[in-house]
């Protein structure tokens, strides 16, 4: 039985990274508070979780602030960016009297109903907007976290790749909306909800990311783990 649970043993292994999880979404939660930090705290969930929880490279919480401190100024520009856009959405949903409470299928029924074709159109592009940012979220900050490269060019990067590999974006999208709207039910979810947004997710976007990875130089000493994903 001891044998069963120990370090070395499959479900030892399996504890362990759970705990790890569970840490690191903790980690994400408190470093995210200021809400200006939510992208670097993804930025850093993402490397920690591939690099130490998957490839077993490097202490995980080590590995979590070593990316947070390397990518807070580029990450914090992108969350700014995303904070600029839905500002802007919100204040055009002002403008036409639309409150984002009062979104629902029964009001865009009504909108068609009464010909409101401004309101209707409104709606659409909302949503439109809302699923593009959703998928730059997702993409954008593991690619900072991956490559070193200017902000405009993650997003750049992120935009294409949204649109490239769509079911992959819609796939690791519903992860997300799934998980958020778990939290909002279950707010104690948010101690292992980003952890196993991230671990999900890395599966799919590590693919995509393979793309555009260039073959690691044979004679050099670097470990390019994130080669073996």
């Amino acid at each position: 039985m001891k044998g069963l649970f120990s370090a070395d043993s499959g479900i030892g292994k399996a504890l362990t990274k759970i705990g790890e999880l569970v840490i690191l979404s903790i980690l994400w939660f408190v470093t995210s508070l200021p809400v200006i930090t939510i992208g670097v705290s993804t930025t850093a969930l993402y490397y920690a979780m591939v690099k130490s929880v998957r490839m077993d490279r490097g202490y995980f919480i080590k590995e979590y602030f070593k990316a947070w401190k390397d990518n807070f100024l580029r990450s914090t520009g992108i969350t700014l960016f995303f904070i600029v856009c839905l500002l802007g959405l919100w204040t055009a949903l002002q403008m036409m009297g639309i409150k984002l409470n009062d979104i629902s299928v029964e009001a865009i029924r009504q909108a068609k109903l009464d010909n409101k074709g401004a309101v209707l159109g409104m709606y659409f592009v909302s949503a439109g907007i809302l699923i593009l940012l959703g998928g730059l979220f997702c993409y954008v900050f593991p690619l900072v976290s991956r490559f070193d490269q200017s902000t405009v060019k993650s997003l750049l990067m992120a935009f294409v790749m949204t649109i490239r590999f769509f079911y992959y974006s819609i796939s690791v999208l519903v992860i997300l909306v799934a998980l958020v709207y778990m939290v909002i039910r279950l707010p104690l979810g948010i101690m292992f909800a980003p952890g196993l947004w991230a671990f999900l997710s890395s599966f799919l976007l590590e693919k995509a990311f393979r793309k555009y990875t260039p073959e690691p130089d044979p004679d050099s000493d670097v470990d390019a783990w994130w080669m073996r994903l």
